[in-house]
């Protein structure tokens, strides 16, 4: 039997801000904007898509950017970028993907299939 000591180290203390959860769609993490949602009906499924909307905060320059995260990324990672592209004047949109670690919803479909019909139907929706 082999037994393994570490001095001085213990479990992290719990606080009030690392106690609550998440939330399945992401309800209590903060988003650096106001987020929107977009009801959608893909395979059969009412589905919600969470986006925002961020309108330039310098000049308009008249262009619309829609940034797209990554799997295991929630819309808000792109914060930083959201902020120097609307200082230089565009307005950014950002969707959260159904089906990720994000606010949208967690279907049960062809991910691949629903990207599109989700990026079709939010450009339809934002008239861009």
């Amino acid at each position: 039997m082999v037994s393994i000591a570490f001095q001085g180290l213990s479990a992290p203390q719990a606080t009030a801000a690392n106690t609550l959860p998440l939330g399945i769609a992401l309800e209590s993490h903060p988003y650096p904007y106001s987020v929107q949602y977009l009801p959608l009906e893909i395979e059969g499924q009412s589905l919600r898509m969470a986006y925002m909307d961020v309108p330039a905060t310098g000049a308009s320059n008249g262009a619309t950017l829609v940034l797209m995260h990554g799997k295991n990324f929630p819309s808000s990672y792109w914060q930083v970028p959201i902020q120097k592209l609307t200082a230089a004047g565009y307005r950014v949109i950002v969707p959260d993907q159904i089906g990720f670690v994000n606010k949208s919803s967690k279907p049960d479909c062809n991910r691949s299939e629903g990207v599109r019909t989700c990026i079709r139907k939010l450009e339809q929706s934002l008239l861009l």
